[in-house]
């Protein structure tokens, strides 16, 4: 099995400042991702660089053996989607517009495939509204969809959860994980490590612009290593029923 995305020794500095520094990695067929760490960590700017947005100083980024700089824009399509943190609208577009946009980039979506992603993430009463008039909540599910028809091999997410609520926001990562079941993969930067142990296969901690670890979520959320990333804001406890362990903000007087 060959790893459609492969990152190797990725450096990428601003001026003389490192966001990231020998970032080592590859995403299998079917796999969902989570890049995870404190703000700061690196995450975006991973995201950005892998999606061909901005170039790295140094390294290796293959998209299916072939060097990412390598394809024209229109074959990056094909392959690879990118879904920013910030997508706010500067133009009234309504938003079948929008998603008829991921449309034009697919290939391979019949119409009721995509009647059915709009209908999946509750945005068919939207589709005649302008994009800058909907809460961010509706915005996002509606870029998500975009991304989905666009129906690209690897998914590439930015805190795609941010503006929703956690009704939404189940799913939104259900969805996504239903696409990774089919054969796609995706990788999603996510704050809420909750969410990131129930729904990532691995994941990927950032700290720094630094690589800390890359594995499953029981191997790389240890209480010992989320006590040293967030010291103790947080506690860590484990779930009744199946074991995982549940990550949350612990009350402290501030002196």
């Amino acid at each position: 099995m060959i790893p459609p995305l492969v990152i190797k020794q990725l450096s990428y500095y601003q001026g003389s400042q490192p966001l990231l520094q020998n970032i080592n990695f590859a995403i299998n067929p079917g796999e969902l991702v989570g890049i995870i760490g404190p703000n700061g960590a690196g995450k975006s700017t991973l995201l950005k660089c892998l999606s061909g947005f901005i170039s790295p100083n140094s390294g290796n980024i293959s998209l299916f053996e072939r060097p990412l700089n390598s394809y024209s824009h229109q074959q990056r399509a094909q392959y690879l989607s990118y879904l920013p943190q910030h997508t706010e609208p500067a133009f009234g577009f309504l938003v079948q517009d929008i998603i008829h946009y991921g449309h034009h980039q697919s290939t391979s979506l019949s119409n009721q495939e995509i009647t059915n992603i709009i209908s999946e993430l509750e945005i068919t009463p939207l589709l005649k509204r302008p994009i800058n008039q909907l809460s961010g909540g509706e915005q996002q599910r509606v870029h998500f969809a975009r991304l989905l028809i666009q129906n690209a091999t690897i998914m590439l997410l930015d805190e795609p959860t941010a503006s929703l609520d956690i009704g939404h926001e189940s799913l939104l990562l259900n969805i996504l994980s239903h696409h990774c079941q089919q054969g796609k993969s995706a990788l999603i930067a996510i704050h809420n490590l909750n969410t990131a142990i129930t729904f990532c296969d691995r994941l990927l901690l950032l700290e720094h612009g630094q690589q800390i670890a890359f594995d499953s979520p029981k191997k790389v959320l240890t209480p010992h290593q989320i006590t040293e990333l967030y010291h103790h804001n947080v506690s860590v406890i484990q779930h009744p029923d199946n074991q995982k362990i549940i990550i949350l903000p612990r009350q402290h007087k501030i002196i």
